[in-house]
């Protein structure tokens, strides 16, 4: 007698209690970037992009070193935006689950491209990744797909954890804003102290100061559906030198995450993009 497979619950539960994951990744190079992604949860476990202004090579995005950790500090994607009653709890299913990688072809302009599809073993929403690096860029497409009968609705994010060297966070700007000036007094101790806060207002680009001396604009659009309308939760984890700055769509500041409306056998892609300044 066959044994029974696993459920997919069954399977994301066994990934979310082992005490290690693969660390088996893909990288990507181009002589001036870099991009590695974890297969287990689609981690970006390393990104450094030159800047083109000094030629410096910036360690872009932060990820734990020790890369076996299950639930990894690293950049990953949110599908829904936070506490999730369904498969794989806080976040949804996306960072448990393992991916299969594409290699794709060098884009018109030289980008070196990676694809990679989350697999799922029951028929619920699925999800797409798809990465562009050139040398001073990084390109994100996360594509959700609606593989049920019925209309769904959902919401999706990126939970990008950008570096910010000895959680050092005097200096940081935000559209030349203080992270006060920008969200209200008060925010930058509560955000640097574990506190979530919701940017309303993003309406799809920021450009970031580090206190390091380098700056990043991060930009954001939404295709594939009613339009929800974009905002930002920007967070810090306590002991680890990252800030979150995170896009979302289909998210509000009052927790609501059902703003995108999925009818049967469509999809919605967000579309971001990391350029170094």
């Amino acid at each position: 007698m066959s044994e029974v497979a696993p459920s997919f619950t069954e399977e994301i539960n066994a990934h979310k209690s082992a005490e290690t994951a693969p660390s088996f990744a893909t990288h990507i190079d181009n002589g001036l970037s870099t991009l590695s992604v974890r297969h287990r949860g689609c981690f970006i476990t390393d990104c450094e992009l030159t800047s083109p202004l000094s030629g410096d090579k910036i360690d872009v995005l932060y990820s734990d070193p020790d890369t076996s950790v299950p639930k990894l500090t690293a950049s990953h994607v949110m599908s829904p935006i936070g506490s999730n009653e369904g498969i794989g709890g806080q976040h949804g299913f996306a960072r448990w689950t393992d991916y299969h990688k594409f290699a794709l072809e060098d884009g018109p302009n030289g980008e070196k491209r990676v694809a990679f599809q989350a697999k799922r073993s029951d028929n619920g929403m699925s999800l797409a990744k798809a990465f562009e690096l050139t040398d001073s860029t990084l390109v994100s497409h996360t594509t959700i797909y609606n593989s049920e009968p019925d209309p769904t609705q959902t919401c999706i994010g990126e939970h990008y954890y950008f570096t910010l060297q000895d959680e050092q966070s005097k200096g940081l700007k935000v559209n030349g804003k203080s992270l006060d000036e920008l969200l209200g007094d008060g925010s930058e101790k509560n955000v640097m102290d574990g506190v979530p806060i919701f940017w309303e207002s993003f309406d799809g680009e920021a450009i970031m100061d580090f206190p390091a001396g380098h700056s990043i604009k991060l930009s954001s659009e939404f295709a594939g559906s009613a339009y929800p309308g974009l905002g930002m939760l920007i967070w810090h984890r306590p002991g680890s030198p990252s800030i979150c700055f995170e896009p979302t769509v289909g998210f509000n500041s009052h927790g609501q995450k059902d703003g995108i409306g999925l009818l049967a056998y469509t999809s919605a892609t967000l579309s971001t993009k990391i350029e170094l300044l």
